[in-house]
């Protein structure tokens, strides 16, 4: 089933989404920052629950309304394993996953922003949900900088390098058993992405050159972070 909806670059929609999720990610950085540890705690369970709930409602809602597929509804995308992983590191938070989540999560959620690309339908909800999804990818790996104080380890890029290379071949296994798209590896996404190039399966080696290029520019810009005075 085809229910992409794209929302237009530069739009009143567009605009919209793109500053509420960053006002409310600031909003909630500067909160976390001033509030005692306690509460801290109890804020960053309520965002991983948050995060990890609105995944189970997606597949809930996407189901109620007749919509939900194999080839389209599952967490399967970058963005989705990624959104996944931020609910968890809010409860449970580890090295690893902060890792993955600044050099591999970042990025990924940083690219949809720019042309988003709904493949369950547009409706309001939706619209929220997306932006819900990918800014909590982004909001939870600098919370977890900024507030928790997690720091990249020297040569980490290597490794999450060769985790995604793993991710890549196991999606596209799925994708030949669902006969599905996900992470985009067996045909183009309909938006306008200026860093697709070419057809297929050529423009999957730019992915992997533009992504050990973001994994390398989020490493060493991470690495340069320095505590907070709290």
């Amino acid at each position: 089933m085809e229910h992409h909806f794209i929302i237009e670059p530069l739009s009143a929609l567009w605009w919209k989404g793109i500053f509420w999720a960053s006002i409310i990610s600031v909003g909630i950085i500067q909160l976390a920052i001033r509030i005692p540890p306690g509460r801290r705690r109890m804020l960053m369970i309520f965002m991983g629950v948050l995060q990890l709930s609105r995944g189970v409602w997606r597949q809930w809602y996407l189901s109620e309304i007749g919509m939900w597929d194999t080839s389209n509804s599952l967490p399967l995308h970058l963005c989705g394993i990624a959104s996944i992983l931020s609910g968890i590191m809010m409860l449970r938070a580890n090295q690893d996953g902060f890792e993955f989540l600044v050099m591999l999560g970042i990025p990924g959620a940083l690219h949809s922003f720019p042309t988003p690309e709904l493949v369950n339908g547009g409706d309001t909800y939706q619209i929220m949900e997306y932006y819900l999804s990918h800014g909590g990818i982004i909001l939870i790996a600098f919370y977890l900088a900024i507030v928790e104080g997690y720091r990249i380890r020297e040569k980490s890029w290597l490794t999450v390098v060769i985790l995604g290379q793993f991710i890549l071949i196991f999606i596209a296994m799925m994708n030949q058993i669902l006969d599905a798209n996900y992470m985009y590896l067996s045909q183009r996404p309909i938006a306008a992405n200026p860093l697709i190039l070419g057809a297929w399966p050529w423009y999957i080696l730019g992915f992997e050159m533009v992504g050990i290029i973001h994994v390398l520019i989020f490493y060493a810009g991470f690495r340069k972070m320095k505590p907070l005075p709290f």
